[in-house]
């Protein structure tokens, strides 16, 4: 009941405000004014409609007039040669080709020869004769001749606008068959005129500049056209679709008419710009008229309104206040406060009282309305005063205006936390309308904490860690303490993740994130830098040195084995540290510096913790260096490959080699592939340099068999880099059919890591490789965590062990146990078996009696330069093959 009787009372509130708001001068008199406006300019338009209609129709008929005329003459014209080609075809008949002309002469029926010629062909497209005297041609070849000779339409035919020896100059050609007493084809008369014959009747006062007057044949090309003083014949016109059509640029009132019995058609065209030019001026004229008209009601109206305006002003201010809380309903989100001034006998504000308050407020407060109205400010709120709150209010009446504030409330009686408040004065008191924002500060605080947080891992950032760093560098300033930043690094992560798959790899940081920040005392600092690099941050009281047990204590705890899908996987850290203030002042230095140490880790063989120590500096110098050489090593022929032999383990014999890049520098002499191959990889130099290799082995491969050496299989290293690349298997093909390589004597060797990032991606390109002939085979085996189910889907022939669990053959039972699975798995999956880094007759006995096909390795050679593993392979080719069981090395 409530409900229905509030809305009731506020259509009546609303219908009082709309009444009021019409009887006002300043309001009423815009919208009359409105009204006149767009009456003045309905009625202009419509008018210009109608006179727009009546130009139309008028264009219309004047076209009408001009086609039925201009088709009366044509019609005329058409007829006078029709009737002249008739008389000479008689002449022809009685008097003979020769004689026709003569006496047609003779008897005054020629026509005048200024303006068209006479001509008559014999049956073999000669012209006999001709009026007035003419060079005799042949028309055999011309289509109106072999149109009459085809057929005998009995009608006349009009050819396209042509030239010929005899007449120059462009022309029209009428043609009537000839026949003789048979009734077979015995040639053709002619009379032909000037294309501009049929255009002469064009007058500019009744047609314009740009009018048009032509015939048109019936398979749709000009024969005349006339466009002004402009004349043209030959080109396509096709009838129009309407009365008005666009031809060559410009839209025109077009008619055409079609002239019975000659294949022609007159077509009249009036330029849509020159005919409405009458109504374009009228329109304009109308427009400017009710422009006029417009302006000096609008002048009028601004007048009037300026003066009811001011007028206005003044009953406005006096309901201000109250249609300032009539815009904010009782359904908004926004608290309302209504509250008048209680002044002392002074007229010195000490209280407010409350007037109104919606359903809001109350909320905030937890009292109704009325028990509201019965109370003050400082009555509800006694902290008021000592919050500054009253003051503010107070000020707020003094100076005028809006005033907004966000302040934390410390008043238990608002039931709100962070708050927005808007006060305007009115008269007599003041309206406030505060908002509950809790929410949004503490959504704020939220995205505070992710701007600055790893998503992740909850660990700080990037930005945050900087930020920190400063701060522990600047508190050590001032107590003459020590900050140790550390760079960690996980080893074997990049191997997870593409093994495992980026799930794995997301669940192995957030252990190891985890497992750091549990190593931490107060006051220390772990965040993830990016990847798989966490920083820490170690606040120490003298010069550092107590870190190093908490960098053990993290170097173990990420060692510790984590179980990922099933699968245990463990990885291990390299740790940098830097020192403040012995290795850096500022937070940059020292993360480089920590950055340096770090690589030193690496280096080092991984999982351990290095100090920063200035000749660090200089390897990284000497990476630059060996970086720049590297750019132009390749252009300056610097680069050499050696050969290593792969040997049968049942025969001894070499059936194939594994091709190996070797850097010849000019100033620092060899480099070994361990110190260049990783700048290749991450600088992106390898694609160029793998794709010499690749063709520089293809091409010595051949060579070998050109010297009439036994075809041996080349195997080629392809980097991560090269495989991923699109090319790959466009590259291989050039290199083969550059060399003249066949297929088969070419191996492709790619680690298991590599094949495990994107695995149908992978298993697509290499099938591709395999379907070219060329062979495949998974470098590193063992190293990965590639599954059962993926291996057997690989387009491979060979497994290689890597020299990793061969090293320790003999001695190592773990070893052992890795490296007879291998055999044995790949031999159920129907794959051949090679060990690498074989040196020792205990590892290629092993390996023999598991039952291994192949090795390769110090133990049998070297690599070996070309010239020097040819005069291997020649040594080879004149020993007898020995038995597949004997002794490699016997």
């Amino acid at each position: 009941m409530n409900t229905a009787t509030d809305a009731t009372h506020k259509a009546d509130t609303l219908r009082a405000r709309w009444l009021r708001r019409g009887l006002d001068t300043h309001f009423s008199l815009p919208l009359f004014a409105l009204l006149l406006l767009v009456a003045i300019w309905v009625v202009a338009y419509q008018e210009i409609a109608v006179e727009r209609i009546h130009a139309r129709e008028a264009a219309a008929d004047s076209l009408r007039d001009m086609l039925g005329t201009y088709e009366a003459q044509v019609a005329r014209s058409l007829d006078g040669i029709d009737q002249t080609l008739r008389v000479l075809k008689y002449a022809v008949e009685r008097k003979g080709a020769l004689g026709a002309l003569p006496e047609l002469g003779r008897e005054g029926l020629l026509p005048p020869g200024v303006v068209f010629v006479v001509s008559i062909v014999d049956r073999s497209g000669m012209t006999v004769a001709s009026n007035p005297q003419a060079l005799p041609i042949s028309v055999a070849d011309q289509a109106y001749f072999k149109f009459h000779q085809e057929r005998d339409s009995g009608g006349t035919y009009v050819s396209q606008a042509t030239r010929d020896a005899a007449n120059t100059e462009w022309h029209l050609h009428f043609t009537r068959r000839l026949d003789d007493d048979a009734g077979n084809f015995a040639g053709i008369v002619i009379v032909e005129t000037d294309p501009a014959y049929f255009t002469s009747s064009y007058e500019r006062s009744r047609l314009g500049e740009y009018g048009m007057l032509g015939l048109v044949g019936g398979d749709g090309v000009v024969r005349s056209l006339r466009i002004g003083d402009k004349l043209s014949f030959g080109q396509r016109m096709d009838k129009p679709a309407g009365a008005i059509a666009s031809f060559e640029g410009m839209r025109r009132y077009m008619g055409m008419r079609e002239l019975h019995g000659v294949g022609l058609n007159v077509v009249v065209g009036l330029a849509e710009g020159e005919l409405m030019a009458g109504f374009e001026r009228q329109r304009r004229e109308k427009l400017i008229q009710a422009a006029v008209v417009s302006a000096v009601l609008l002048a009028s109206t601004a007048l009037l309104w300026l003066w009811s305006w001011q007028g206005a002003r003044n009953r406005a201010r006096v309901r201000r206040a109250q249609e300032t809380y009539a815009a904010a309903s009782a359904a908004s989100l926004d608290a309302f406060f209504v509250m008048r001034e209680v002044r002392d006998v002074g007229g010195e504000i000490i209280d407010f009282t409350f007037v109104d308050a919606n359903s809001r407020a109350e909320k905030m407060t937890g009292f109704s309305k009325s028990r509201l109205c019965e109370m003050t400010l400082c009555g509800l709120m006694p902290q008021a005063r000592e919050t500054g709150l009253f003051a503010h209010l107070v000020h707020v009446t003094r100076v005028g205006g809006v005033h907004e504030q966000e302040w934390e409330s410390t008043i238990p009686q608002l039931r709100a936390r962070w708050l927005h408040q808007q006060v305007v004065p009115v008269e007599g008191g003041i309206v406030a309308i505060v908002r509950d924002i809790s929410e949004r500060k503490l959504a704020e605080e939220r995205m505070l904490h992710l701007a600055h947080h790893d998503t992740l891992t909850g660990l700080p950032n990037r930005s945050l860690i900087g930020d920190r760093l400063d701060m522990t560098i600047a508190q050590a300033q001032r107590s003459g303490g020590a900050v140790a930043v550390a760079f960690i690094d996980l080893d074997g992560f990049k191997l997870v993740n593409d093994g495992l798959g980026h799930n794995a790899g997301d669940e192995l940081l957030k252990v190891v994130a985890e497992r750091m920040s549990g190593c931490l005392r107060a006051g220390d600092t772990v965040g993830r830098f990016g990847g798989d690099e966490f920083v820490l941050v170690l606040t120490e009281p003298d010069d550092g040195a107590a870190a190093a047990s908490v960098l053990e204590r993290v170097r173990e705890a990420v060692l510790e084995s984590i179980m990922l899908g099933g699968q245990e996987v463990q990885v291990s850290c390299s740790i940098g540290v830097a020192v403040y203030p012995d290795d850096g002042a500022d937070a940059g230095t020292l993360l480089m510096h920590a950055d340096t140490a770090m690589y030193r880790a690496k280096e080092l063989g991984k999982n351990n913790c290095q100090f920063y120590t200035r000749g660090m500096n200089a390897s990284i110098e000497e990476k630059l260096v060996l970086l720049e050489g590297l750019r132009g090593a390749l252009d300056d022929d610097q680069f050499r490959l050696v050969y290593q032999p792969k040997v049968d383990l049942r025969t001894g014999r070499v059936f194939g080699v594994e091709a190996l890049v070797r850097w010849e520098h000019p100033e620092h002499g060899f480099i070994g592939p361990d110190r260049f191959i990783p700048l290749a990889e991450e600088s992106g130099m390898i694609v160029a340099l793998g794709e010499w290799v690749l063709q520089t082995a293809c091409r010595q491969n051949r060579a070998w068999q050109d010297a009439g050496l036994a075809p041996l299989r080349i195997s080629v290293n392809v980097s991560p880099r090269q495989f991923e690349e699109q090319r790959l298997v466009e590259r291989v093909a050039l290199a083969l059919s550059q060399s003249g390589l066949a297929p088969e004597w070419l191996e492709l060797e790619v680690t298991e890591g590599v094949i495990m990032r994107d695995l149908q991606q992978a298993v697509d390109k290499m099938a591709a490789v395999r379907a070219m002939g060329v062979s495949l085979s998974i470098d590193d085996f063992g190293t990965g965590y590639s599954s059962l189910s993926a291996l057997k889907s690989f387009p491979i022939s060979t497994l290689k062990i890597d020299k990793s669990f061969v090293r320790d053959l003999g001695c190592s039972e773990g070893d052992e146990a890795i490296a007879s699975s291998i055999i044995g798995l790949a031999h159920r999956l129907k794959l051949r078996v090679i060990a690498e880094g074989v040196e020792t007759e205990q590892q290629r006995s092993f390996l023999r009696e598991n039952g291994c096909d192949e090795m390769q390795g110090y133990l049998f050679s070297r690599p070996l330069p070309a010239e020097q593993l040819r005069q291997l392979l020649l040594k080879q080719q004149t020993q007898p093959v020995p038995p597949r069981d004997a002794c490699l090395l016997a």
